[in-house]
């Protein structure tokens, strides 16, 4: 099986532009506060898995090893991605949950 010209450029376009956004990722990394990095990196280390593995598709002789072994490596960051988004979405919907208000001077107190 043989992956046709057009194909490739447009893997290697797709490639080109997927390490540009793993730049991105990375300065986006490197200005966040220590407690807001795992985000940035995690979406870098995506990005650049996705365009290893592109690459891979489209050089000559198609490298399905290189392609492989990319997938592999992704797999678990998307894991690791998903359950950071997971998280990160839960901590959001406690932090904007309602309070009950603190008793005043004159209510009643537990009982």
């Amino acid at each position: 099986m043989d992956i046709p010209v057009v194909a490739r450029w447009a893997l290697f376009a797709l490639a080109a532009v997927l390490l540009l956004l793993t730049v991105r990722s990375l300065l986006l990394a490197r200005r966040a506060a220590p407690g807001h990095r795992t985000g940035p990196l995690l979406d870098a280390a995506d990005r650049g898995l996705s365009a290893v593995m592109a690459t891979g598709l489209a050089l000559p002789g198609v490298q399905w090893e290189l392609a492989f072994g990319a997938l592999a490596l992704l797999g678990p960051v998307l894991v690791r991605k998903a359950v950071h988004d997971h998280r990160a979405g839960r901590a959001a919907k406690a932090a904007a949950a309602p309070q009950a208000p603190a008793p005043g001077p004159g209510s009643p107190g537990p009982a």
